[in-house]
Order: C-alpha cells, then sequence, then structure tokens
C-alpha cells in the first residue's frame, strides 16, 4: 500500500514538472516572437547563453551529449539554407 501510494506521488510530482516544462516552452516562444527594434551584441551574448543552457537541459532529459544537439542543430541550420 505504501509502495503504490509513493508511485502515485512520484507520478502526480512527475506531471506536475512536466506540465510546467510545457507552459515555460510556451513562454520561450513568445519571447522568441519578440524581436528588438535593433539587435546589439549584448542581444547575441543572451541568446548565445540562452541556447547553451537548453542544450544543457536537454542532455539531462535526452541522454544524448552536447556534441551530439550541436551536430544536428548545424544540420538543421544547412537544411534551413542559413550555415
Amino acid at each position: 500500500m505504501e509502495n503504490e501510494r509513493t508511485n502515485q506521488e512520484a507520478k502526480a510530482a512527475y506531471d506536475k514538472a512536466k506540465n510546467d516544462i510545457a507552459n515555460l516552452l510556451g513562454w520561450y516562444e513568445c519571447e522568441l516572437a519578440k524581436t528588438p527594434a535593433e539587435v546589439n551584441w549584448a542581444h547575441v551574448g543572451t541568446m548565445k547563453n540562452v541556447r547553451g543552457n537548453l542544450i544543457e537541459t536537454l542532455c539531462a532529459l535526452s541522454g544524448f551529449d552536447a556534441a551530439t544537439i550541436m551536430e544536428s542543430l548545424e544540420e538543421a541550420q544547412m537544411a534551413d539554407g542559413n550555415a
């Protein structure tokens, strides 16, 4: 009985975290839709920092290493013609 309750609590906590992540991704979409009137190097630095943090987070979530994720990003850029 105790094990079942613990499993249910773990599932509820997992689902809550998963839902929070989905909501945070929505916020990211909103922020990425914005573009400053005049882009400067501070904006570039901020975006590169966020990208690095997201890569680290994806490594933790997926089990892939950063090099694999970076390779995938480079392939996507080439496919989009943004290399």
